[in-house]
């Protein structure tokens, strides 16, 4: 031991008394507040000793330790950097061997301070010292970049056919970074000669090269099929060296590198994939075997493992397939580490047999309840995927419970909530049921200590829950589900819970007065920003559904056109226009009337309080250009995207019958298309050039007037 310190801190006597104090210093340290305090007089220390010119080696040794705690420790110690770079040029290995280890630990490959190493680098690759040797290409993995790969590349490949097994392989370590910083140049000829090394360490050293090529290049590679079989049976059957196994176990991470590969070379391809069958399973019934430790048996699992991941990966093979099911049984029945295993072999199993996968559902119950999150939330993945219509009602009645429980995690929560709406929306037996099922979770969401809602920070915006609510409705016309959200709107009038947004947004898409309006109007000062925008739209609906707003919201309204905020000041103004217009639901009998009157209020834009700008005069240029030609759709522009609600109204004509379908796309949508400076306004539009589809409210991003009002319309 007394051996090991003097070769670790460089001193013949043991420890200096400012390094015993140091590590003393740190050990007695109770809380993180001590330690720093600690480390920055350390750090201060070390900087001033740093200047200290004609330190012996041994007291430059010392510091460079002090540097490797404070790393560990979290704290900065690139101001050593210069210090291990210049350690790493001693010609003493001891030495040199701790300045290349400091180096790599504070240097990345992209810092400049790399680049003085590359002549120390060079000359130790051409030594001929063995250590030396190893060093070198040790660091030039740890610290050389796309800028130095070139230097380095042809001392590199000469040194796979170095006599020394122990240069080879860390040579073939570092083509393998060089493939990672630069994954376009390849060098096949190379890693195959690094495949076909006599020593079973280089080639299982060159197995990480061919699963990132197969990874990505897996057709390129199929014809290697044959080679990456054989090395894997010569391992299975135990031919490599005993040095090779893992108490006995033979060779796992090298096993496992092999079925990852096959995972990338058989999928899709069905003669590749009965080509490996036979292999695949030898390996099943190797690990499956009775190991004599508990860690080959852990070995043997995770082998286990990773060779039904790859059998649900390739070509489907029946066999096969039976095989993973019996594991799987076997997983889920065992301890906790093996149930996580399992289940995530399950959900991979119902995704690609998913009539065999099924079976296994009423098992996973239970396993919904564990102590264990990791767990849990492993099974909630298995309903998300396996979950048919025959197993939907249990299923839900499982995760409303877990989401109802308060002492749910957040993770859990979201987890719980994304997969509700998921398997509803595919086997929900009506589009009622599956809003029933959403506002359940609303509610919960809405009441539960825990939840996203009840954050104040939350309230700025709707939960994702409610914005696939209200997508949901929007494209699903059904009595039932309009009769659930017009209930559901009329009991939801707190603006601190989560269905405000509900109520707010189906006040314009639903009401047939302007009663609960009022209402929001008045609460208008407790409304967030973004709530203030959605009532603002749900408002700009209504009217074109109900007529004028009545004149005591039209006094509350009419303040906000001068609001800080653009959009709301744009859609305020916009709900000003609308209101001002004589009878505006008879106005609105058609798409061309609704443009034509529309239009003539944009050309009057200064009597709403806008200026009559060149910006605003191209704007109306924009407009009349694309309201030209049936193909084309009409968009109303502005500065800023929001997110915000999409809604759909049905305008009636005079006879009655309902007119072609106006949608309402809200101001968070946008089209990146730019109006031209030097566009020339066009004439006035002619009733049969207009479209049928329109658009209102849509804003995209623009460049800003220098005027200080803003003059979009």
């Amino acid at each position: 031991m007394k051996n090991v310190e003097q070769m670790i801190i460089g001193s013949p006597n043991g420890h200096s008394p400012t390094f015993k104090k140091f590590i003393k210093d740190i050990a007695d340290s109770k809380t993180k507040y001590e330690e720093s305090l600690v480390m920055q007089t350390e750090v201060e220390n070390l900087k001033k000793e740093i200047k200290t010119p004609y330190a012996t080696s041994a007291v430059q040794h010392e510091r460079l330790v002090k540097l490797i705690y404070i790393h560990m420790l979290g704290y900065d110690a690139t101001f050593g950097v210069i210090d291990a770079i210049k350690f790493a040029q001693q010609s003493s290995l001891f030495y040199k061997r701790v300045g290349y280890l400091v180096s790599s630990l504070l240097l990345n490959p992209g810092r400049e301070e790399s680049l003085l190493l590359c002549c120390s680098l060079q000359k130790d690759l051409a030594s001929d010292s063995v250590v030396e040797q190893s060093m070198a290409l040790t660091a030039i993995c740890q610290l050389m970049g796309k800028d130095t790969i070139s230097a380095f590349l042809p001392t590199i490949i000469k040194k796979l056919s170095h006599p020394k097994e122990i240069i080879r392989k860390k040579a073939v370590d570092v083509l393998y970074q060089f493939l990672r910083e630069m994954p376009e140049q390849t060098h096949d000829e190379r890693y195959m000669k690094a495949l076909c090394d006599p020593d079973a360490g280089v080639m299982i050293s060159a197995l990480p090269i061919y699963l990132k090529l197969c990874k990505e290049q897996p057709a390129k590679y199929r014809h290697m099929n044959k080679a990456f079989t054989d090395i894997l049976i010569q391992i299975v059957e135990g031919r490599l060296h005993n040095s090779f196994n893992y108490h006995t176990f033979p060779a796992p991470w090298a096993q496992v590198y092999l079925l990852q590969i096959f995972q990338f070379l058989g999928c899709n391809d069905k003669q590749l994939s009965e080509d490996m069958s036979h292999v695949l399973h030898l390996v099943i019934a190797r690990a499956s075997g009775k190991m004599t430790t508990p860690q080959a048996a852990d070995a043997a699992v995770a082998v286990l493992y990773q060779v039904c991941q790859t059998i649900l990966s390739i070509y489907p093979n029946q066999d096969l397939i039976l095989l993973v099911t019996r594991k799987i049984d076997e997983f889920l029945n065992s301890a906790s580490n093996k149930i996580y295993l399992g289940l995530q072999l399950l959900e991979k199993l119902c995704e690609r047999q998913p009539s065999i996968g099924g079976a296994f559902i009423p098992q996973v119950y239970q396993y919904t309840s564990h102590q264990c999150s990791m767990i849990q939330g492993a099974a909630i993945k298995v309903l998300r995927v396996g979950v048919s219509s025959s197993t939907l009602s249990d299923a839900t009645r499982v995760l409303l419970e877990i989401f109802s429980d308060t002492s749910c995690s957040k993770e859990l929560e979201d987890l719980c909530c994304t997969t509700l709406a998921e398997i509803g929306r595919k086997h929900a037996p009506s589009p009622a049921w599956y809003v029933e099922l959403l506002l359940k979770i609303l509610g919960i969401r809405s009441s539960a200590p825990s939840s996203l809602s009840s954050t104040p920070s939350s309230l700025s915006s709707p939960s994702p829950i409610l914005n696939t609510l209200i997508n949901y409705c929007t494209t699903t016309v059904d009595s039932e589900v309009k009769s659930l959200i017009q209930t559901a709107a009329q009991q939801n009038d707190d603006v601190n819970s989560q269905k405000s947004w509900l109520s707010i947004w189906a006040l314009g898409r639903y009401d047939s007065d302007f009663d609960r309006a009022t209402v929001w109007v008045n609460k208008l000062k407790s409304l967030s920003e973004n709530q203030i925008k959605w009532l603002l739209d749900s408002l700009v609906v209504l009217v074109t559904r109900l007529g004028a707003l009545p004149a005591p919201l039209f006094t509350l309204l009419e303040p906000y056109t001068n609001s800080p905020s653009p959009i709301i000041r744009q859609l305020a103004i916009e709900l000003v226009n609308l209101s001002n217009l004589p009878n505006v639901t008879s106005l609105f009998n058609s798409q061309a009337d609704m443009l034509s009157i529309l239009i003539e209020k944009l050309s009057t834009a200064p009597d709403a309080g806008l200026e009559n700008t060149t910006a605003h005069k191209q704007f109306l240029a924009k407009f009349r250009k694309r309201a030209n030609g049936p193909s084309e759709k009409v968009e109303f522009d502005h500065d800023v995207q929001e997110e915000g609600p999409k809604q759909r109204v049905n305008v009636p004509t005079k006879d009655g019958t309902p007119a072609p379908t106006a949608t309402w796309v809200s101001y968070h949508e946008h089209i990146p298309e730019e109006a031209s400076a030097n566009e020339k306004p066009e004439p006035p539009l002619s009733q049969p050039a207009l479209r049928n589809t329109y658009k209102w409210g849509q804003h995209a991003k623009q460049p800003r007037s220098t005027h200080k009002d803003p003059t979009r319309c």
